[in-house]
């Protein structure tokens, strides 16, 4: 069987244990009120998605250790919070959009009110389901840089502050560095986190956790081109999402820049980035190389 057979047997073996993993860890429904709140964020978080960041998260780990449910509470964490991400992007005084992950975007379903607290709800529960879990499987220390550096890749150096940059220089700002600067924070920073983190809390030499950090770097650039690429080529059915999206709102992106055959160049050349560095980490890479792969040739 060849590499790429093998990413994808053990994508297939682990998807259901990653989806049972999110729902088991969401905290109980309450009898009230608040079982509206509740509903909302189980209805995004189980919503069908392609799961990137927690496979990347088993991925990395699984380099060290062959026992995932030691990792598990990182990878469900990184994906609530990424889900409080979307819901957030998707409301209307942000990309306002009707559609996330195939189905009506939170605040379509739930209304805006409920939709911002599911997203602050969700992004609460994922330090809180860290700090709960880690310690049981990790060192205090490394449990404490792993929380604080997620804490960071999703602050103002991090999702939120490439957030910003990204709607407040969409019309002002219009060349390649900036728009690299943005989508290292915005998309790079949390990619980064699944890959360098479980080095991180399995001691690993600072070395490793430089090249994951790196490899991180390269593949959250290529998942953000190849993004803006599938907005202007891909089928909203198959996006699950609006496409069309970024030209409507005139949004800076890698095609509006460089057109799609010079996205297309520039996504080969983080693809091999991202490879080169694999080649320095003395641990098996080839899942982590045929991700790559996987992400420069997805369709959605």
């Amino acid at each position: 069987m060849d590499n790429t057979s093998n990413l994808e047997t053990y994508i297939t073996n682990i998807l259901p244990t990653i989806e049972e993993a999110l729902l088991t860890s969401l905290p109980a429904k309450p009898n009230d009120a608040r079982e509206n709140l509740h509903n909302a964020m189980q209805y995004s978080v189980t919503a069908k998605a392609k799961r990137i960041r927690p496979i990347l998260t088993l991925l990395s780990h699984r380099l060290f250790c062959d026992n995932p449910k030691k990792i598990m509470p990182l990878a469900c964490a990184i994906e609530l919070i990424h889900t409080y991400s979307l819901i957030h992007d998707d409301l209307p005084a942000m990309d306002n959009d009707d559609y996330r992950r195939g189905q009506l975007t939170c605040h379509k379903k739930y209304g805006e009110a409920i939709a911002i607290l599911a997203g602050d709800t969700l992004n609460s529960f994922g330090f809180e389901l860290l700090a709960r879990e880690l310690p049981k499987h990790f060192s205090p220390i490394a449990c404490l840089k792993a929380i604080a550096k997620l804490g960071h890749a999703l602050g103002l150096d991090g999702m939120s502050g490439g957030q910003t940059l990204d709607f407040l220089g969409t019309k002002t700002q219009q060349d390649l560095q900036y728009l690299e600067s943005t989508h290292l924070k915005k998309t790079g920073a949390l990619i980064q986190a699944c890959l360098y983190l479980p080095a991180l809390l399995e001691e690993k030499e600072e070395e490793v956790q430089t090249h994951l950090y790196q490899f991180g770097t390269h593949l959250g650039l290529l998942f953000q081109i190849t993004d803006d690429i599938l907005d202007v080529v891909g089928a909203s059915k198959d996006l699950g999402k609006t496409g069309g999206k970024d030209q409507e709102q005139q949004k800076l992106t890698y095609v509006s820049l460089s057109g799609i055959e010079g996205a297309r160049k520039l996504a080969t050349h983080e693809a091999q980035k991202a490879k080169e560095i694999l080649t320095q980490i003395n641990y098996p890479t080839h899942l982590l190389s045929d991700m790559v792969i996987r992400i420069e040739m997805r369709t959605y």
